[in-house]
């Protein structure tokens, strides 16, 4: 049997043609597969399940002989259902084997391990994979047992033996035939049951196919269309009847009728949709709902990305900018304390310049005190009088000509006081206003600044203009600078290449400025721990070049042997690479480079908040102008500049030069220095995204870590740049500097200062191209330099206490064209809620109807309404300030087409201010109208923050104003006390002083005894001839020097402060003349450089200084 020749037979018995060609042999070979192959194909043909299918393998190398038995007999089954064969036998019982037949057969099936299939359940199974039924298999039992009749099939002979053929008699066929007739007239009982039983299973078969037609898709669809028909023809019969009807009836009984019907009909439906939508009530809201959310939401989304939304599209939105009353009380708060604010500065300013003035008047007076002092220890009582004389012309002139020193910033006169306060305010401008140092500093970087001027020199100054960014203030102004020099610079950059090779300030600013204290430590956490990883290691090389390693390696291993080494000294690159020592010692490198790489770039990219605000927003203002310059560039072409700025600039001189930056304390050798070179190059490369070339094929294998360290890195400096904004990181303002208590200080050399105002001077027309501003009067009132750099200037540093140039408060110049586009968009608003149309400019030109007043006066009803508290929403909408000197305008009181009238005149004003134009209909007023609504709680959200910020302001001011109240005080004490202390001083050494009797001086006092009328601080009289003797009285009006002698002139003090000068002569119309002068006026005119003045009346002029200097010395 496992030649498969019995099964090619078989197969081509039940189905012919299978069995093309039958190998027969007595020996096994394994070209009878192919007749098992042939039984194959015969039962793919008869289509018997391939769960009952055996393997090749099963019956030519018996593996599996029990399923192949199995087979056969789902086989027999299968054909004995299709009338084909009859089922096979039972041969149990018939069949004899020994017991060692037995036993063998078990013992191969148990080493073969197959399963025993069950025989007796093969034509159960065999129907249920075939899905039928078993009443056909009942037939077919009936037929073959109880008819009785041998079943005409019979089982092929496969085996064909050769017989005998024997001959029958006559007699016996004869007999045969009869038998077989009496057989059949037995039975015919039961062939007529049968054939009854077989027209039953017939006519239910019939039955069942016409059943699963009738149930068929095709079927239901042709009946459902014929029903259809038939119910059609059926319709319109009847309507044809019913119209044959109708048409014996009259029109109107017809028309009638046919409005009863549709009204009953139109009733009907409204009943129903009424009930429909009664009981779903809940879910028609909830649709409701849903669909006014969906078109609010799509009308919001126009208004707030349409970069012109139309009229209507705002108009639906306007509602949103009715303020509450809480809204108007904010405002109303928030401006209140803006005046407040504007108050008490320009209290405080009031007060700083008397502060100035008390300061000037006693440094005034102390200098004017010891000058006197040392006078007096230098004359002595007994030196004469032409030397004191002398001493006193001198002192005056050394006064006068102090003044004339251009490089002279003395606080006691008054042109050097002005130079310096003015130097003040221009550093402070220089701070403030950063567009003028950034145009400074690119002139530095792209044309010569003048013959004396040093680009070097420049640098330091703005450096040392802003403190090195040691405090808050500086710092953040240095930030401004920065950006601004950003901008200055990119304007003249073609393409991002030619901006990565240039080398600008503001990056040296960057660096200059990391050299501080707090960036110090920043760097020392950041690398400490891992610099120290690479110093420590003695052992470490990280050296790349493999001809370098190869020479290394010779040179170790001469040293180690003693002998010369017999590998060639001069090799190439190509030639090291066949060596094997050479090459691990590469490999090596670079797996402890590539490792050692990747700790630095993960601890790098692992800090984000750590790294100083100040880089981090230079980087953000750098990012944002490079892409609105190159808007087309890819993003990595911006990531490239960025990974350049805050690596290269910023990070990279900190690994390869770690003791300059206080990372480590330690020194560093050449070998340690070259590796962190090798490490800061990784980073560098993995910073530009760059990756090794063909060229560098030995370094090639670094070039997938470089791409994905790239992108990472990358995502590191975007993340970087999200950073605030300086005002708010800083909490500063334009106002900030008036609220501090004490002025900002600036430290400078007087070779920096006077350079700086050369350099400027020079360059003014670049520095400030309009030609007009605050620098330029700056500059102006300076006048011009004289800084030369072979000049000797004092080594002193110079202190300047910033003031700003401003004479008033900083206010926006737009400030009131500001206020003008807020009330007109409010006009704006309450026109478009009474008029439509395609744009502004329709709506301001559409004429107005009485429909259009009417509309108007009800929405005043319901915006202004009549209510009695002055403070409600209400009444602070119906009422709009136009400028400080008009009278508010009531809203209410005005018609639609004065309104109208009003709101064109705004928007005209507007329009000349250059706010909107009138070239797109002015589509501006709609949007920045559309832009309000869209922010309105940001709005919210920014006014609370302002009314915190403007009450802390306001704060501060209050305390300055208690500060600078308290030093004018003590100011004012100082110097009372001071003048109270000279004049009690003078007049005790007066009352000691012996006066010579018989003088004038004798009977002055004497006289004045009698009177009762001795001041208290003295007096004294002289005649014009001995005070012009002495170069105090220049001269007297109309009147001959050879009189003078008969002047008298008396000085006098009876209060603090006040000197009395009293003159008297006889031709003139009075007896006397009196006038009395406050001491610190004379000590004012002196500082301000007036030589001479008149008193009496202007009758006589006196010289200040010596008269100043009588006084002192009296």
């Amino acid at each position: 049997m496992r030649n498969g020749i019995i099964l090619a037979k078989l197969a081509n018995w039940f189905a012919p043609g299978t069995a093309r060609k039958i190998f027969q042999d007595s020996k096994l070979q394994f070209r009878h597969s192919d007749n098992i192959n042939y039984f194959f194909d015969a039962l793919k043909i008869i289509k018997l399940p391939q769960i009952f299918w055996f393997e090749l393998t099963d019956l030519y190398e018996k593996k599996n002989i029990p399923k192949v038995i199995y087979c056969i007999h789902a086989l027999s089954h299968l054909l004995s259902r299709r009338n084909l064969a009859p089922n096979i036998k039972n041969l149990l019982g018939q069949l004899q084997f020994t017991n060692e037949e037995l036993s063998t057969t078990q013992r191969h099936l148990d080493m073969a391990g197959v399963p025993m299939p069950n025989f007796m359940n093969v034509g159960h199974s065999l129907r249920r994979e075939l899905n039928e039924s078993d009443e056909d298999d009942d037939f077919n039992q009936y037929l073959q047992i109880d008819s009785g009749v041998p079943f005409i099939l019979k089982t092929p002979e496969l085996i064909i033996e050769e017989e005998e053929s024997d001959v029958d008699s006559p007699f016996e066929v004869y007999a045969e035939e009869g038998e077989q007739y009496w057989l059949i007239q037995a039975n015919i009982d039961k062939v007529t049951k049968c054939q009854s039983i077989i027209r039953a299973w017939s006519t239910r078969k019939a039955n069942e196919r016409k059943l699963r037609a009738f149930q068929s898709p095709q079927f239901i669809s042709t009946i459902t269309q014929l029903q259809f028909a038939i119910r059609g023809m059926i319709c319109r019969k009847r309507q044809e009847e019913r119209r044959q009807e109708l048409q014996s009836l009259s029109l109107d009984i017809i028309i009638q009728l046919q409005a009863y019907c549709r009204g009953l009909m139109t009733r009907l439906c409204y009943q129903r949709k009424i009930e429909y939508y009664h009981a779903h009530i809940d879910q028609i809201i909830k649709v409701q709902g849903l669909i006014k959310n969906k078109l609010v939401n799509k009308a919001y989304h126009r208004l707030t990305h349409d970069h012109s939304p139309s009229v209507n599209t705002v108009k639906n939105f306007v509602h949103l900018l009715d303020d509450s009353d809480l809204d108007f009380d904010r405002e109303l708060e928030l401006e209140g304390l803006r005046q407040d604010v504007i108050e008490h500065i320009r209290g405080n300013n009031q007060l700083e310049g008397l502060v100035t003035a008390l300061d000037i008047q006693i440094a005034l007076f102390l200098k004017n005190a010891i000058t006197i002092e040392e006078a007096l220890k230098q004359t002595g009582a007994l030196k004469k009088k032409k030397k004191e004389q002398k001493r006193m012309i001198m002192t005056a002139e050394a006064a006068a000509n102090h003044h004339m020193d251009p490089f002279s910033l003395s606080v006691v006169d008054k042109e050097s006081r002005q130079r310096l306060e003015v130097f003040q305010q221009m550093v402070y401008c220089l701070q403030t206003e950063p567009q003028y140092l950034a145009r400074l500093l690119f002139l530095t970087n792209r044309q010569d600044l003048g013959h004396y001027s040093s680009h070097k020199l420049i640098e330091s100054t703005v450096l040392s203009l802003f403190g090195y960014a040691t405090n808050v203030r500086e710092e953040y102004l240095l930030i401004n600078l920065c950006k601004y020099c950003i901008s200055e610079e990119i304007q003249y950059v073609e393409s991002p290449q030619e901006f990565m090779r240039g080398n600008y300030t503001f990056m040296k600013l960057v660096v200059q400025t990391n050299r501080g204290a707090k960036e110090r430590q920043f760097f020392r956490e950041l690398f400490g721990d891992l610099v120290k990883q690479v110093v420590n290691n003695d052992f470490l090389d990280l050296e790349l070049d493999i001809v370098s390693i190869y020479h290394k390696s010779i040179n170790d291993e001469e040293l180690r042997t003693g002998l010369p080494s017999g590998r060639p000294h001069a090799i190439t690159a190509q030639d090291v690479q066949s060596d094997t020592e050479a090459i691990d010692t590469f490999i090596r490198h670079l797996r402890n480079l590539r490792e050692i790489t990747d700790m630095f770039f993960n601890k790098i990219t692992s800090t984000v908040s750590e790294v100083p605000y100040g880089i981090r927003v230079v980087a953000k203002e750098l990012r944002v102008a490079l892409e609105e310059k190159f808007a087309d560039e890819p993003k990595e072409t911006i990531v490239k500049i960025l990974g350049n700025f805050i690596y290269y600039r910023y990070l990279n001189p900190a690994i390869i030069a770690p003791e300059q930056y206080d990372v480590i304390d330690s020194i560093i050798n050449p070998l340690q220095r070259k590796n962190l070179a090798e490490i800061s190059k990784m980073l560098q490369r993995i910073a530009s995204g760059s990756t090794f070339s063909e060229e560098d094929r030995l370094l090639s294998p670094l070039n997938e870590y470089l791409e994905h360290a790239s992108k990472r890195f990358a995502q590191w400096f975007m993340t970087l740049t999200d950073v605030e904004d300086p005002e708010e990181h800083f909490n500063m303002d334009p106002l900030t500097d008036q609220v501090s208590t004490h002025k900002p200080v600036v430290y400078l050399s007087p070779t920096e200062l006077f350079h700086l105002h050369y350099t400027i001077q020079n360059n003014l027309e670049y520095i400030e191209p309009n030609g007009y501003g605050i620098l330029s009067e700056i500059v102006n009132e300076l006048g011009e330099s004289y800084f030369r750099p072979d000049i000797e200037l004092p080594d002193t540093m110079v202190r300047l206490a910033l003031t700003s140039p401003y004479e008033d408060l900083p206010l926006d110049p737009e400030s009131q064209l500001d206020q003008l586009l807020v009330d007109a968009k409010r006009l704006v608003v309450y026109v478009i809620k009474i008029q439509s149309g395609p744009n502004l400019a329709r709506i301001i030109d559409q004429p107005i109807t009485a429909y259009h007043e009417k509309i108007w006066d009800q929405f005043k009803e319901k915006e202004f309404p009549d209510v009695q508290d002055e403070q409600s929403a209400a009444v602070k909408r119906r009422f709009l300030n136009l400028g400080r000197t008009n009278p508010p305008v009531d809203l209410k009181s005005l018609s639609f087409y004065q309104l109208k009238t009003l709101t064109y005149r705004l928007v005209a004003n507007l329009k000349i201010g250059k706010r909107i134009s009138s070239d797109n209909n002015y589509q501006d007023m709609i949007t920045l109208i559309a832009k309000d609504i869209t922010g309105k709680h940001a709005r919210r959200i920014q006014r609370d923050q302002e009314i915190a910020r403007t009450r802390q302001m306001l704060d501060h001011l209050k305390e300055k104003k208690e500060y600078l109240s308290d030093q004018v005080s003590q100011y004012e004490s100082y110097l009372n006390s001071c003048m109270s202390a000279m004049a009690n001083n003078k007049r005790d050494k007066k009352q000691q002083k012996f006066v010579f009797p018989f003088t004038r001086q004798y009977f002055h006092i004497r006289g004045l005894q009698k009177l009762g009328l001795v001041p208290k601080f003295g007096s004294y009289k002289y005649t014009a001839k001995q005070l012009y003797d002495r170069q105090i009285l220049i001269e007297v009006v109309n009147i001959p020097k050879k009189h003078y002698d008969r002047i008298s002139i008396i000085i006098s003090m009876d209060q603090v402060g006040i000197i009395t000068i009293e003159a008297s002569y006889a031709r003139w119309p009075m007896t006397s003349v009196q006038v009395d002068i406050r001491y610190d006026e004379l000590l004012r005119t002196q500082f301000e450089g007036i030589q001479t003045m008149m008193v009496l009346d202007g009758m006589a002029k006196v010289n200040v200084n010596l008269l100043i200097y009588l006084v002192n010395k009296k």
